[in-house]
């Protein structure tokens, strides 16, 4: 597929954020389902492709998702196995940390590694994690994501997220870390409440957003949204409140 992109691109971490750019991406995959065995459900084997051009056609970034080795078992969970070619060229200089500056006109080639395992969504306690490492711009980067999922009872969902990277250029080494709390709480099949907490290392922010949803009647629903963010003030050593906001929406349907 091809989309011409004028608009701002906000690219996950080791990925230059770009105005200006065409995007071509493309997937290939092979699913097998092995008949009659005992554990396994299905294989799969693919490769997606993205590639990010200037205006001019020249190449910007290539990211390449190698699926290696997929295994879905009949109990829900998968194993997974992907090899990741990467390529970026600087047309600036890139700060990819405070004060860790890659400098413009430079081409980077590397390829990383990635193991995942997921449990069944089902269980009482399910995690969804990975482990990712190999060469990253003009050094190396380890990255470990953990997902943990609570559901003591039926309409009650608590999942637990953490992600740490450990970057190590010859520019310059920096650690970042997310941790996430999502609570999710259905009263009935009308009543929905969602707590969300979030923590970065990089901004020093805590954030929350609580939303409400209300379903009066199918096709009609209310919205009830708070949201408050804290920052970590090395100066007073305390979190300070930035920002408290609240809004709501209400949907109608008509029908005819």
């Amino acid at each position: 597929s091809f989309t011409e992109v004028q608009a701002n691109h906000r690219p996950a971490l080791g990925f230059v954020g770009r105005r200006g750019f065409r995007d071509y991406d493309s997937m290939l995959q092979f699913g097998p389902r092995p008949t009659n065995h005992p554990w396994i459900r299905q294989l799969r084997f693919g490769v997606r492709s993205i590639i990010k051009t200037g205006m001019d056609n020249r190449q910007l970034t290539r990211a390449i998702d190698i699926t290696a080795f997929r295994a879905e078992l009949h109990s829900q969970e998968t194993f997974e196995v992907h090899v990741l070619p990467g390529y970026e060229r600087l047309e600036r200089n890139f700060e990819i940390s405070d004060g860790v500056v890659l400098p413009t006109g430079r081409e980077y080639t590397f390829t990383r590694y990635r193991f995942q395992a997921s449990t069944a969504d089902r269980r009482i306690l399910a995690t969804r994690s990975s482990v990712e490492f190999g060469k990253f711009f003009s050094g190396d980067r380890r990255e470990v994501i953990v997902n943990v999922s609570v559901r003591p009872r039926p309409g009650v969902l608590v999942n637990l997220q953490s992600e740490w990277n450990r970057v190590d250029l010859p520019e310059g080494q920096f650690n970042t870390r997310v941790y996430r709390v999502v609570a999710d709480t259905q009263f009935s099949p009308w009543t929905y409440l969602v707590n969300n907490f979030q923590f970065d290392s990089v901004s020093a922010n805590i954030g929350w957003q609580s939303r409400l949803r209300w379903i009066p009647k199918p096709g009609n629903d209310l919205y009830l949204v708070y949201t408050q963010n804290w920052h970590d003030d090395a100066v007073l050593d305390r979190f300070i409140t930035l920002e408290r906001r609240g809004a709501a929406k209400f949907v109608y349907t008509y029908r005819y």
